[in-house]
């Protein structure tokens, strides 16, 4: 018997096609086979049916339905294989061999083409498998919410599946037999822009190249009309093909392809390849530490890892919902290291702010996090929201990861971040009831059960708290059974172990004012929280109403000290004394072994409400004035200590507020360690500076930064606090902060190798700053515009450029920016065949370094350009102690890039000794180091490198 569900519902037995006379009967069916061999609950297919307006008899009416279907599959012919309905425990489940359902086959079909002997024989299975299809799925009779629920993943298959086949057949040669197939898929699905590609190469290689450029204008018009953004640089590249009527060159190749011959990579001539095999996905571990005195919960626990671990085509959806300060974030971390050992390949974690904060965080940026914490490096983050949904729904295919996503706001927040395989758990809380458009089952979670409470309270002051049944039931009743009321009454009782169960009722009855609305929700918590506020000494209540004001997620010690204005340790003895209050929690240690802190997210309101109630607008003004300083003066000790001083950075007249040496370490690897772990806080006090409209303290800090976001990849970030202090500073009629920002975009766009897009954002930073007569900004710009030159191959015009710069900067007398400028002149040189004047430039670049104690960026990008002018000149055998020297640099830095350079470097020294062994180990360690899922420049240099020496590309 086979079940047809790609397209409306069929059922075939013995060659005939079985009739069943009521829409629901098929539908019904449908759902069941799309599940075949699973249980569905009778109230998962009215929801289904009839979402939130079932009929008065809606159960009664699926019996009837599938009584019916169920007489029809008796009466058909004997199959064979059989296949049958049977009713289990309050749901259905149709039984049958899993290929007798053609959903399944076409699964089975797709995700084994790749296997296929020749790309013949895989163009052949992917069209098997489309031809599967005669529809949409169930014929589309189901409401548009559930059609979606059902057929998402299914739906998002076949068009994957219908790409892959129209690159085959263009890697083929058949652009001619496809091309007006991919010209229809287009009209139908115009986000995509692996089909816009594809198009646009089908027509090129058709010899319809002017339709293809037609095409593409219609198509970007649209795009920036409908969705506000641009092409991606791939599509722009293969834009830039046809223009130069590469034809075929578009047709034979993929868009990376493309990208890699529209593109080249600076100082290098050819055409580098660019793939993605090998790419190695890291295993993520960042959930949160496990709640070590949870209690009770057992049903709960059990009802969240049957959803996660149960089964299901797509991924497994737990929505944990419920009032603030129930419980739900204990529960899902707790169920989540339960469930660690099912989901080797790794556990991801977010809070999203859905409910506390002014800014939930958007599915676009978590998403980045994700992909960076799979390995993905920011700069090849993609820069659209669907692109990073296929990129992170590629990655976690097939793989058991577990997704912790903490304090969601709706469903649109939660839907780009659900994986599209059934490899993958998902757990959500949030406040409100999520779920339903994304087929998640929900827990409500309502206060404790009595023996629940009582339990907690005793893991947390100890048996003494439960002698007495009567103190004890009144105590926790008085708590309405809140786990955050009982955990602040738990903690008194564990401070003051003279205190007894009833001295506690007596002082709650006392604040019967505050107290008498104990109850559900905030107002309940701010009444607990409000009795550990008052046992606080006077500092300690500062400074909680001051970490309420900054409004920062996280804080150190460092950061809390200078809000306080005082000292180390007087700031470690209040930060205790909120912790031994429960009004905050000890959020791990960063690399380097400081203590951080956390604020749990109802007590930073109820911090908020004190500090404004309570504190001078004059002094929170000043602690948050000394916790911006302290942020500048760490970041500026930083790129002090990475490039040997500020050079090439314009400061504003923000105050620096010196940060004990002791509390953020002095080496470069210290302090690289405290950006790795601060650099969240720094984008969050570039958002409350950019709030309280301080223009230039954000832009001073945002600028200042800039050149740290790029040494970990982290992209987003860096785009994020330049927008937000670009507009501050727009806002503020800041020109100075205004040409600031605009030169650190332009170096952002250059990162992004977006060249055109640098040059006129540095042109508008040098204008700013000429009409501000900051000539130091005016230098510092020109030294970018001759990157961005030399990058477009104009070697002429960058020496101009720079010899500018070299003026303003001497005149300036910034040591550090006048050593980078003479190492972009030798490039520079380098590219016009000149070693003599490159050689003069880069050892004078490298003898300033040394003046300035060898700053490892500095110096070790130096150093690898003058082993790159050895090799020139056949001089191996000095260049590679230089390689050598680069090597441990970038390795200190964490610098992959840099390292995967070095490295290529050394291959290149060991294969002209005649060591091929080494030089290949060397070149594929560099390639492991840089491999993506999609293309690097780094990565081009590298596979182009082992082509020339070895004769492929890795």
């Amino acid at each position: 018997m086979e079940f047809r569900v790609l397209g409306p519902v069929e059922v075939w037995s013995g060659g005939s096609q079985l009739h069943f006379a009521r829409r629901q009967q098929r539908v019904l069916l449908g759902i069941l086979a799309l599940e075949a061999n699973q249980l569905v609950t009778g109230d998962r297919l009215i929801d289904l049916l009839w979402g939130e307006r079932p009929p008065a008899r809606a159960r009664a009416v699926v019996q009837t339905r599938l009584s019916e279907v169920r007489a029809i599959l008796d009466l058909a012919e004997r199959p064979d294989p059989p296949a049958s309905l049977e009713t289990v425990s309050g749901g259905y489940v149709l039984r049958t061999a899993p290929e007798q359902v053609d959903a399944r086959r076409f699964r089975d079909m797709f995700s084994g083409w790749r296997d296929c002997g020749s790309e013949v024989e895989s163009r052949m299975l992917l069209r098997s498998a489309l031809a599967l299809w005669r529809g949409p799925v169930l014929g589309g009779w189901l409401p548009p919410d559930t059609q979606a629920i059902l057929s998402q993943g299914l739906e998002a298959m076949r068009l994957t599946a219908t790409e892959d086949l129209f690159d085959i057949e263009l890697r083929l040669g058949n652009h001619r037999q496809v091309v007006d197939e991919v010209v229809e898929l287009v009209s139908q699905h115009p986000t995509r822009e692996r089909l816009i590609g594809q198009m646009m190469r089908a027509l090129a290689a058709a010899g319809r190249g002017p339709e293809a450029l037609q095409s593409f204008d219609r198509w970007r018009r649209w795009l920036r009309d409908e969705l506000g953004t641009d092409p991606s640089s791939e599509i722009q590249a293969i834009h830039l093909a046809v223009l130069r009527g590469a034809d075929n060159q578009v047709a034979e190749g993929d868009s990376r392809a493309a990208v890699a011959t529209a593109q080249p990579p600076p100082h290098a001539g050819g055409d580098p390849p660019s793939s993605s095999a090998g790419f190695q996905l890291s295993t993520p571990r960042n959930l949160p530490a496990d709640i070590a005195d949870f209690s009770g919960r057992e049903s709960e626990v059990a009802a969240v890892e049957q959803v996660v671990l149960g089964p299901g085509d797509g991924a497994r959806i737990a929505v944990i919902s419920g009032p603030a300060g129930v419980g739900k974030t204990a529960l899902s971390i707790h169920v989540a290291h339960r469930l660690v050992g099912s989901f080797p390949d790794g556990q991801l974690y977010v809070n999203l702010h859905g409910m506390d904060s002014s800014r939930p965080l958007d599915s676009f940026e978590v998403l980045g996090r994700f992909l960076r914490t799979l390995g993905v490096d920011g700069l090849h983050l993609p820069a659209d929201l669907d692109e990073r949904v296929d990129l992170y729904r590629g990655l976690l295919a097939d793989r058991r990861i577990l997704l912790l996503l903490d304090n969601a706001a709706d469903d649109d927040q939660l839907l780009p971040l659900i994986p599209g395989g059934a490899s993958c758990g998902v757990i959500v809380t949030s406040r409100a009831r999520l779920g339903p458009t994304l087929g998640a089952r929900g827990l409500a979670l309502e206060v404790m059960e009595a023996q629940d409470a009582v339990a907690l309270l005793s893991r947390l002051a100890g048996p003494r708290a439960v002698l007495d049944e009567m103190s004890t039931a009144s105590l926790i009743r008085r708590c309405a059974y809140l786990p955050l009321a009982i955990r602040i009454v738990g903690a008194k009782l564990a401070a003051k172990p003279h205190w007894t169960v009833d001295k506690l009722v007596r002082m709650l009855d006392d604040e019967r004012i505050r107290l008498d609305q104990l109850s559900h929700g905030h107002l309940d918590v701010r009444a607990s929280i409000a009795l550990s506020y008052q046992g606080l000494s006077p500092a300690a209540r500062t400074l909680l109403c001051r970490l309420g004001d900054i409004d920062l997620p996280e804080v150190s010690v460092w950061l809390a000290t200078a809000l306080l204005a005082t000292t180390a340790e007087r700031t470690d003895e209040l930060l205790e004394q909120l912790i031994d209050a429960q009004l905050m929690d000890f959020a791990g240690r960063s690399a380097s072994g400081q203590p951080r802190y956390r604020l749990h997210d109802l007590v930073r309101l109820f911090a908020r409400e004190r500090a404004s109630l309570e504190a001078r607008p004059e002094e929170l003004s000043a602690a948050r004035a000394r916790a911006y300083g302290a942020t500048l003066d760490v970041i500026e000790r930083l790129i002090h200590a990475l490039y040997g001083g500020l050079s090439l950075t314009v400061r504003g007249a923000t105050q620096r507020w010196k940060v004990d040496e002791t509390l953020v370490g002095t080496s470069t690897t210290e302090l690289l360690e405290w950006f790795d772990v601060e650099r969240s806080t720094i984008v969050s006090v570039v958002d409350r500076v950019a709030r309280e409209g301080l223009s230039e303290t954000a832009w001073d800090l945002a600028c200042a930064a800039s050149p740290l976001f790029p040494l970990r990849g982290q992209y987003d970030d860096w785009q994020r606090v330049l927008d937000m202090a670009g507009e501050s500073a727009q806002k503020g009629n800041d020109a100075r902060g205004q040409a600031a920002v605009s030169y650190r975009m332009g170096m952002l766009a250059l990162d992004r190798q977006e060249f055109d897009r640098a040059d006129e954002y540095l042109h508008r930073a040098r204008g700013l700053f000429e009409a501000v007569e900051d000539t130091h900004g005016a230098a510092s710009v020109d030294a970018y515009l001759a990157m961005v030159m030399r990058f477009q191959s104009r070697p002429d015009a960058a020496l101009d450029r720079y010899s500018l710069a070299l003026a303003g900067l001497r005149e300036a007398d910034d040591p550090g920016g006048v050593a980078f400028v003479l190492r972009g002149m030798s490039q520079a040189c380098m590219d016009l065949g000149d070693e003599e004047q490159a050689t003069a430039y880069l050892t004078e670049s490298l003898e300033i370094y040394e003046t300035l104690g060898c700053p490892p960026m500095g110096r070790g990008q130096a150093l690898f350009w003058q082993g790159m002018l050895l090799l020139r000149s056949g001089r191996h055998e000095q260049g590679a102690p230089l390689f050598d020297q680069v090597l441990t640099i970038t390795t200190l830095l964490k610098d992959r890039n840099g390292q995967a350079q070095a490295l290529r470097g050394l291959g290149i020294c060991h294969h002209r000794t005649g060591d091929m062994a080494q030089a290949r180990a060397a070149l594929d360690e560099a390639l492991r180091l840089v491999q993506q899922p999609r293309p690097s420049i780094v990565e081009a240099f590298i596979r182009r490198t082992i082509a020339e020496l070895f004769g492929d590309s890795g």
